[in-house]
């Protein structure tokens, strides 16, 4: 039973293999180009997408004297944050008193603060950019969160497919600030 198996492939091997060769008939004539389609729709927008805030007063809020909040609301002809936090990247920036340098929250320790950054909730009252402060050790002074001090912070979105580079990565996070503000061309 195996040799008969053996032998009827074999046979079937032989025959395709010497049965065709390339030089078997001529090509025929070539047929008349068709006409051209429609035009399909536009396709997604690039870097023009990009948004970006001014430089915004710190306005923190709360009862407690370790931990502030504040809120930023999207300006109203975008969408909300609730709608974008899937496909959009957020960058916050924070500059305050005394160094002149920019930093990409989160920041761990900015003269004793913490600042952490998010989308807000889906809530009707939420702000669509949460913002808070947290002292690390005693409680917050002026010199951390006081905008007559240059507490200011800034906010950048990224839509989804917009490649930060022609390898496709899209890390913005170990783009420092000047990177992002040169790569996307946004003004200081």
């Amino acid at each position: 039973m195996k040799t008969t198996i053996l032998k009827l492939w074999s046979l079937i091997l032989v025959i395709s293999l010497f049965s065709c060769s390339p030089e078997d008939g001529k090509d025929g004539i070539n047929g008349v180009d068709g006409a051209d389609g429609t035009t399909g729709p536009q396709g997604p927008a690039g870097t023009a997408n990009v948004i970006y805030s001014n430089w915004i007063p710190a306005n923190f809020s709360g009862s407690s004297t370790s931990i502030k909040y504040m809120g930023i609301d999207f300006p109203a002809s975008m969408p909300s944050a609730s709608s974008i936090k899937n496909t959009h990247t957020l960058l916050v920036y924070f500059t305050g008193y005394g160094d002149g340098n920019v930093y990409q929250l989160p920041v761990l320790d900015f003269r004793g603060a913490q600042f952490t950054a998010g989308f807000g909730s889906a809530s009707i009252s939420a702000s669509d950019i949460n913002i808070t402060a947290k002292a690390i050790s005693g409680s917050l002074n002026d010199q951390q969160i006081s905008p007559s001090l240059g507490a200011k912070f800034r906010y950048v979105l990224i839509p989804g497919g917009v490649l930060a580079n022609k390898k496709g990565t899209n890390d913005y996070t170990k783009m420092n600030y000047e990177a992002i503000c040169d790569f996307f061309n946004i003004p200081n």
